[in-house]
């Protein structure tokens, strides 16, 4: 097809066409794009081998869009995914409500900055006027890594939001206070960071490395992406849950974390302590919690099939209507835990301490549903 035909196509609002185009513009970055039209939101889902650069990516797609002047295009939706992945690493709604038409020269794709086995190779030389000046709350995650890399461990309070730290090492580093919202730290290394009261919320931290961090307090909890373009697309606030899948967490110190509805599916939780943790309708299947203290924890309408919690202990947990199906519950310490209407069918309770547990309603691992009584013996 020739480029008038298509240009024409998309200015109808033609999603397959607007798509060609936004993949040619994107193809510097490896990234393909595909499209669909709904009720005036154009859903637009990039794919590459690396994770779409998402800064970069927006300005390419806001500026496209504006030039073509779509009329029947009010919002956009954003996702930025690898290949074969089934979650996105990101997600950006905006409006074009009211937008200026821009008739700026195209976008031509800018050197990029890049990691490469946790090391940050600058695109072009960072111009600082002093390694002593303290580090601004904005800070860039490649000004961050450069001075981490010079030494400087503490960046308490710092805001990173929506910042890319794809596989970064950032080992002992402290960001206690620090706001990580939406932030894309896949694979990347924190292990023995201090990460005290830092927000999480709506960040990708699939397969990161946060052995031994202390995260008291931390907020891993799920986030309301509102606004008016939101609004506009939706009628209400879109909520992003934190990303942990495959996360590694060992004798991590989770004290009072909220962790609420995040996704957590194959995670690493050995020899942790969520003492007081929220993880109410977490998605942890087949995580591990050996050894792990949930000591007073509220793990209610959270799902654990195939959770492995041998030898941990969960006393005085709360577990309602939790889904336990599956999970290896073997030596662990259930003592005056609250299992009202929780799913135990096909667990292993081997050596468990039920003493004093509540099961009202529970389904045991026979199938049989306990009435209102309390475990003795």
């Amino acid at each position: 097809m020739s480029v008038p035909n298509l240009l024409q196509l998309a200015r109808q609002g033609d999603p397959h066409a607007i798509a060609v185009l936004m993949t040619q513009a994107l193809v510097p970055q490896g990234v393909t794009a595909q499209a669909q039209l709904r009720q005036g939101c154009l859903e637009v889902v990039l794919t590459g081998n690396h994770t779409p650069d998402q800064r970069h990516c927006l300005q390419v797609i806001r500026q496209g869009l504006v030039r073509l002047e779509v009329p029947v295009i009010q919002t956009v939706k954003v996702y930025g995914l690898r290949t074969g992945e089934t979650l996105p690493e990101w997600m950006e709604v905006f409006s074009l409500d009211g937008a200026p038409p821009e008739r700026s020269n195209p976008v031509l794709p800018r050197p990029h900055a890049e990691i490469k086995e946790g090391v940050y190779v600058p695109a072009s030389p960072l111009h600082l006027t002093s390694d002593e000046v303290d580090i601004p709350l904005e800070t860039f995650a490649e000004e961050l890594i450069r001075r981490y890399q010079k030494g400087v461990r503490d960046f308490t309070g710092v805001k990173l939001i929506q910042v890319s730290l794809i596989g970064a090492i950032l080992d002992e580093v402290i960001l206690q206070d620090a706001d990580l919202s939406r932030a894309v730290l896949r694979g990347i290394k924190m292990r023995g960071a201090i990460l005290k009261n830092t927000n999480f919320s709506g960040a990708n931290l699939i397969e990161a490395d946060l052995t031994e961090a202390d995260l008291t307090g931390a907020h891993f909890g799920c986030m309301k992406l509102g606004g008016q373009a939101v609004n506009n697309l939706v009628g209400a606030a879109v909520p992003v849950s934190t990303n942990l899948k495959k996360a590694i967490l060992m004798r991590a110190n989770l004290t009072n974390a909220d962790l609420s509805r995040a996704v957590m599916e194959q995670a690493c939780f050995d020899e942790a302590n969520l003492t007081g943790a929220i993880l109410t309708r977490a998605n942890a299947k087949g995580c591990s919690f050996v050894s792990c203290t949930l000591n007073r924890a509220d793990l209610s309408w959270a799902t654990f099939e195939e959770a492995n919690f041998t030898d941990a202990n969960l006393s005085r947990v709360n577990l309602k209507r939790a889904n336990l199906r599956g999970a290896d519950l073997s030596r662990t310490n259930l003592w005056f835990a609250d299992l009202t209407e929780a799913d135990l069918s096909r667990a292993n309770l081997n050596r468990a301490n039920l003493t004093g547990a509540k099961l009202v309603g529970t389904r045991m691992p026979d199938g049989r549903i306990m009435l209102d009584k309390r475990y003795t013996s």
